[in-house]
């Protein structure tokens, strides 16, 4: 029986990808290159078509990258001078504040009670932040935050760069970049990809600030500085050899996705998550982790489970379906089910089916 993986990622690619390989292996992408004039096409199509599906404006840069911790790096690395501030609602969100920590500049953060958004008008930052951090859509608890909140700190932070992680919140999250400088996000989530691909998105602001650090002789990181990878991009190349492969099909994806529409997407994932919150919320023995409604997110969605955890994944594993456990210390007793533009509607009712037997 094939699996479909409903995992929080890597997840199920989207049924597109193998021919999609195909086309890369029969075209010989993988041998190009990354100087050469096909893969500057290539590098021109991906930026235009996820600048198109994700409304990112003209101005800013696509940087490819390995992932989405290596663009947590970089972000502190050409952005911070000495101070930063962190919002932690999870495992990841406190992988970026950790990395503050290691790369030596004095980080604070506002930490909010695991499955719980934050109290934001009561939120005080000590100092002035050079960049201020938010994990959009938090992987480890399923917790979203407001977009309008985090535009709100640019506004209260004017010198601020604000970075947002979108990692499992993209393509569906619709984000006003003109609100935020810089965001980031790997490709085997909600773009249905293998893993091996990061994506950093920065605007003109983030490669100034690089620039300023430089001149002061801070450090900014080697062939992966902002000014490095700025220079490359704008000839449509980049600073070492990259992914080629990957970062084809990432083209092909969001093609794809542009074609089927944007606005669909967004709804068709609204609906799926809708359908499996209903079953968790009014279910006698399992309940959704995350009790505010504004707080869910849709594409994360995380149910505690208990003792059942075992015959879940066992009853759904026999019906072909491979979801996730809950993360770190609820490994135990949560599951997470991805909800990505690659799934089914009808999926998702089967698994809903198959969870109502246990």
């Amino acid at each position: 029986m094939k699996k479909v993986y409903f995992t929080p990622g890597p997840t199920e690619l989207y049924s597109e990808v193998p021919k999609y390989l195909e086309e890369a292996i029969g075209n010989n992408i993988c041998s190009i290159s990354h100087r050469s004039s096909e893969f500057m096409e290539i590098y021109k199509q991906v930026s235009s078509s996820l600048k198109q599906l994700l409304g990112i404006p003209n101005s800013f840069r696509i940087f490819f990258l390995a992932s989405a911790t290596e663009s947590m790096d970089r972000i502190i690395q050409n952005t911070v001078a000495e101070n930063c501030f962190h919002f932690v609602n999870g495992a990841f969100a406190e992988r970026f504040y950790k990395t503050a920590l290691e790369l030596g500049k004095r980080a604070g953060k506002c930490e909010a009670t695991s499955g719980s958004g934050f109290d934001f008008e009561n939120v005080t930052i000590a100092h002035t932040p050079e960049l201020i951090c938010f994990t959009q859509n938090e992987t480890s608890t399923g917790v979203a935050l407001p977009v309008e909140e985090i535009y709100g700190f640019g506004k209260k932070f004017p010198e601020a760069i604000i970075a947002v992680d979108i990692v499992t919140a993209s393509p569906y999250l619709k984000i006003d970049f003109t609100k935020i400088d810089c965001a980031f996000f790997s490709v085997q989530k909600g773009f249905g990809l293998p893993a091996g691909l990061g994506v950093l998105i920065v605007n003109e602001r983030c490669i100034e600030k690089a620039k300023s650090l430089k001149e002061k002789n801070i450090r900014i990181g080697s062939y992966h500085n902002f000014l490095s990878l700025d220079e490359n991009a704008v000839k449509f190349q980049t600073s070492e050899t990259p992914n080629v492969l990957t970062i084809y099909l990432l083209g092909r994806v969001c093609e794809m996705l542009n074609n089927y529409g944007i606005e669909k997407i967004r709804s068709e994932t609204e609906e799926k998550s809708g359908m499996l919150y209903e079953f968790f919320d009014s279910h006698s023995k399992f309940g959704t982790f995350v009790k505010q409604k504004k707080d869910r997110s849709n594409t994360i969605v995380v149910a505690d489970v208990g003792e059942s955890l075992t015959a879940i994944k066992k009853s759904l594993l026999e019906e072909g379906f491979v979801i996730g456990s809950g993360y770190g210390k609820f490994k135990d007793n949560q599951v997470r089910i991805a909800n990505f533009p690659m799934h089914r509607i009808d999926d998702v009712k089967k698994i809903i089916s198959a969870l109502d037997k246990v």
